[in-house]
This record gives structure tokens, C-alpha cells and sequence, in this order.
């Protein structure tokens, strides 16, 4: 099974689940987390599946590269997006524990030290949460960045790929222009030749038909008286 569909199915069995649980009394409410989870699952298998769609629809386009980087970049930013609230899920899920076991603790046990101890917690765990977000924001962002970068020198290389085959055309077109022009350059001077060869023919038939000597007397027939 591809993770597009292991995703939805996921997605599917999970509402499934929730609602096996909403239609049964009995049963405990729906732990908040959870469902904040299945949301993002489902989700995740939407993103996924309009990826997809988008990709196939990218083959049926021109420039497919372009369409396939801007899709993809979009498409990481909503996964990134989506593991960020996932990790901040399981962060509050672990603090909610947490203040569970401090609650139980607090319920046994009251003392000066033991609310010492407790606030000395709480501002570690607040610290320790902010320190948390800001170094999943900052890996969220690098990671975009990232994705950003390859695909900016990926159309860098595709711009120049196509400079350099458009250049290569025009080369190819001027060097046949070239050779064009030289043909027809060669073709008007032999034409010119052939025609100067022709007039320099001609006037010597010519001076050689004036040139001709006249008959001599001997030739001409005597008249008779």
C-alpha cells in the first residue's frame, strides 16, 4: 500500500473509531488530543492526495518542471506545517501528563518545599517548551528554505539549459544565413563571369566578320563581249 492511501486509510479507521466511541454511552469522552491528532492525519492524507492530483495534472502541462517544483514546494510547506503541529500535539500531550502525575502527586503530598519544587517545574517546563517551539520553528524554517533553495537552482539550470539551446539555435540560424548569402553571392558572380565570357565572345565573332578579306579578281568571272 502506497503512504498516500496507508495515510487515508488511517484517517478513515481513526473516524471510525470516534465514532464507534460517540455512539456507545458507556464509554469514556474522546481524549482532545486525539482528535486533534486524527485531524491532522486526515489532513496529511488530503495533502496528499491533492499532491497527486496536481502532479498528474503537471504532465498534462507545458513546462512540467515549473509546475512540479511550485507544487512540490507547496506541498512540503504543508507537510512541514503539519509535523510542526504534530510535534506540539505530542509536546502538549506530554505536559498534559505530566501536570496529571504532578496533580496526583500534589493530591498525596502538601508541603512548603513540595510548592517550591512544583513552581521550580513549572517555569523548567515553561522554559523548556519555549525553547522547544523555537527550535521546531527554526527547523520548520530551515527546511523550507531549503526546499526553496533546490528549487530556485533547479529553474536557475532550466532557465540556462533553455539560454543555451536558444542560443545554439540562433548560432545555427545566422551560420545558415551566412551560408545563404555566400551561395547567392557565388551564384551572382559566376552569372557575371559566364555573362562577361558571352560579350567577350560576341565581339570577337564580331571584329572576325569585319575582318574578312575581300575575293580576289582571279575569282571573279570574266563577261564576255
Amino acid at each position: 500500500m502506497s503512504p498516500v492511501w496507508r495515510s487515508a486509510a488511517l484517517a478513515w479507521a481513526l473516524c471510525g473509531a470516534l465514532g464507534a466511541f460517540a455512539d456507545t454511552p458507556s464509554v469514556a469522552p474522546v481524549n482532545p488530543v486525539e482528535v486533534e491528532r486524527l485531524r491532522i492525519e486526515q489532513e496529511r492524507a488530503a495533502e496528499m492526495l491533492r499532491q497527486q492530483g496536481v502532479e498528474s495534472g503537471c504532465y498534462q502541462r507545458f513546462a512540467v518542471n515549473d509546475c512540479l517544483i511550485q507544487s512540490r514546494i507547496k506541498h512540503r510547506e504543508v507537510l512541514s506545517d503539519l509535523k510542526r503541529q504534530e510535534v506540539q500535539l505530542n509536546d502538549r500531550e506530554r505536559r498534559f501528563r505530566a501536570a496529571e502525575q504532578l496533580r496526583r502527586i500534589e493530591e498525596k503530598v502538601s508541603s512548603p518545599e513540595r510548592d517550591i519544587d512544583l513552581m521550580n517545574r513549572e517555569q523548567q517546563a515553561q522554559r523548556t517548551e519555549r525553547d522547544r517551539q523555537e527550535n521546531a520553528q527554526k527547523k520548520a524554517t530551515d527546511a523550507v528554505n531549503q526546499v526553496k533553495e533546490r528549487a530556485d537552482r533547479r529553474v536557475e539550470q532550466q532557465r540556462r539549459l533553455e539560454q543555451s539551446q536558444q542560443e545554439d539555435a540562433d548560432r545555427q540560424l545566422k551560420a545558415q544565413a551566412a551560408a545563404d548569402e555566400k551561395k547567392r553571392y557565388d551564384d551572382k558572380v559566376r552569372d557575371a563571369a559566364q555573362h562577361r565570357q558571352q560579350l567577350e565572345q560576341d565581339l570577337k565573332n564580331r571584329a572576325g566578320a569585319r575582318a574578312a578579306p575581300l575575293p580576289s579578281p582571279s575569282a571573279v568571272p570574266a563577261v564576255k563581249p
